[in-house]
């Protein structure tokens, strides 16, 4: 499996992609992802299993999570939107944790259906995002900012109408979403996991079994891609220096984040900035 360094200018990037039918290995990276097929089907590839998107569907691939898009097996080759994002983008508006959640659920579907109006209009603000990227008219960075939080608040819409509408939607998954979504605006700074356990309404051992079978990880763990996230967004964006960093993302120490940096991405945070996107293989 390989970890993709993905290097976005702005904090995100849209781009119009074409793929034909070719084998490729699962990769990983941090950014947040969407894809929108506009011609022909395409195939996205999970550890758990596929998912077929036509033209219109919208689909999300959390951070970190294994994938690899195909077309569909006789298909001819396929178009699509492929809008990557870093969460330092939301991360800092009002209610911006709100909108970085679907990314980070394991109990709701990654896939969007094209007839549903969230998805129509996903599929035409990403239109603009690209159409902005190849004119460059006056403000276009700002467009495409604004077209960005606008597809993030209808990725939001579709998912709290989603979750009305499940039967038997009880309470437990409502309150771990809350602790989610406490973490989450926490950010870099040091969340108290305390009120994380009195926002879910249940017990300590309830709550980390909960936590992770909403989103996979420990709550522990959580935090800590979370801060790699900020962290790594620093590193491409930024001069500052490292120690700062490390300081600023909510690690204790420069030995520890660099230890953590590594377990993760196979290489030191000054490797990581200095080789860009060469980065090693991470198996």
């Amino acid at each position: 499996m390989n970890y993709t360094d993905i290097r976005l200018e702005h904090g995100f990037m849209a781009e119009e992609k074409i793929a034909s039918l070719t084998e490729h290995e699962l990769h990983t990276h941090d950014a947040l992802e969407i894809n929108i097929p506009l011609e022909n089907s395409i195939r996205c590839t999970l550890l758990g299993g596929n998912y077929d998107a036509v033209p219109g569907d919208v689909f999300l691939f959390r951070p970190y999570e294994p994938h690899w898009n195909l077309i569909q097996e006789g298909n001819e080759p396929a178009r699509w939107i492929m809008l990557l994002f870093s969460p330092a983008v939301a991360a800092q508006l009002p209610g911006g944790s709100k909108l970085l959640l679907p990314f980070y659920r394991m109990d709701v579907p990654p896939l969007i259906p094209a007839d549903s109006p969230q998805a129509q209009e996903i599929g035409r603000l990403a239109l603009t995002l690209v159409e902005e990227e190849k004119t460059r008219q006056p403000a276009w960075e700002l467009q495409q900012f604004t077209a960005l939080l606008q597809i993030l608040v209808q990725l939001h819409r579709f998912y709290e109408a989603y979750e009305s509408m499940q039967p038997g939607n009880g309470m437990d998954a409502a309150d771990i979403v809350r602790s989610v979504e406490y973490m989450i605006a926490c950010g870099t700074d040091e969340a108290d996991m305390e009120e994380a356990i009195r926002l879910s309404g249940c017990g300590k051992t309830r709550f980390y079994g909960k936590f992770k079978e909403l989103t996979g990880v420990t709550p522990h763990d959580f935090l800590i891609r979370l801060r790699l996230q900020h962290a790594s967004h620093r590193l491409r964006m930024t001069d500052d220096p490292i120690v700062r960093i490390a300081h600023d993302c909510g690690f204790g120490s420069s030995s520890y984040f660099n230890n953590r940096f590594k377990a993760f991405y196979g290489i030191t945070p000054r490797q990581f900035r200095k080789h860009g996107s060469r980065v090693p293989e991470q198996v």
